[in-house]
């Protein structure tokens, strides 16, 4: 009698054990099913209300993966490389030098080469006088208005600074301009977003300083500015690529700029 019933005993017990494997494989199945499932891409939208001020679009993230297409990154990647052998592809591939130009600045001239962001993938960069100022791996740019200052008499970088206008309205960025000094230069270079909350004071001062084109960057334009109090005005250095999305290399980015010359020295 014992014997019998120790058999039911171990018959049951496996019962239980193949009930908890079954289980626990449909919990690990729904797991990896749920992980398995890609979001739909990151959608930003502008609208404006009645009075036509900019109101920011929600935005719905499931999944950070999802939010840059692959191809985007590959091609900004591409471009990123492909820049820096712009101009003089042969002296790059050797020296990998990012400021590198194909003209030969005067004694009485500081040379300069400018790209800005590529999409919200690849970071801008600023050379001034033979110099990187500004780069990804200086760890010294980000999503806004890039900006290097310069003396103008000396050649000395003086700051590097970045201005959220995504994220910060234009106070910050105001206040700074203002504090400029006549022997100031200021390289500037957008990465991601530049304009999204600059308003009309903030272009009114990159006027002041040279610029013609503040006054029409919008939301995710591409633009380069190299100006100061004591710079002809207005600038001859100045490039701008409008967010146009039939014509965007990116997607909801246009096409990176590349700028590089040679600036008068202060005297």
């Amino acid at each position: 009698m014992a014997c019998r019933n120790t058999g039911i005993l171990r018959f049951f017990l496996v019962g239980i054990l193949l009930f908890l494997s079954w289980y626990t494989f449909q919990l690990y199945a729904e797991l990896f099913g749920r992980l398995s499932v890609k979001s739909s891409p990151q959608v930003v939208q502008n609208t404006a209300d009645s009075a036509g001020k900019a109101t920011v679009a929600k935005i719905k993230i499931d999944d950070p993966d999802a939010l840059v297409d692959k191809n985007v990154i590959k091609s900004a990647e591409e471009e990123w490389d492909n820049n820096q052998g712009l101009m003089q592809p042969n002296v790059i591939k050797i020296n990998k030098n990012p400021c590198a130009m194909s003209t030969t600045c005067t004694q009485d001239q500081f040379s300069f080469k400018i790209i800005t962001g590529a999409a919200n993938v690849i970071g801008p960069s600023v050379c001034f006088n033979g110099t990187i100022i500004m780069k990804n791996p200086l760890n010294n740019v980000d999503r806004g208005m890039n900006i290097a200052v310069v003396n103008g008499i000396t050649g000395e970088s003086v700051k590097q600074i970045v201005f959220d206008l995504y994220g910060k309205d234009s106070t910050e960025l105001k206040a700074f301009l203002k504090e400029l000094k006549p022997e100031h230069i200021i390289l500037v270079t957008t990465y991601d977003d530049a304009a999204f909350k600059l308003d009309d004071e903030a272009k009114n001062n990159l006027e002041a300083l040279g610029s013609s084109k503040a006054k029409d960057l919008g939301f995710r334009d591409n633009w380069i500015f190299v100006g100061g109090q004591s710079i002809k005005h207005p600038s001859e250095f100045e490039q701008i690529n409008k967010n146009e999305k039939e014509k965007n290399k990116y997607g909801d980015w246009p096409e990176a700029i590349i700028m590089e010359g040679c600036l008068p020295k202060l005297r």
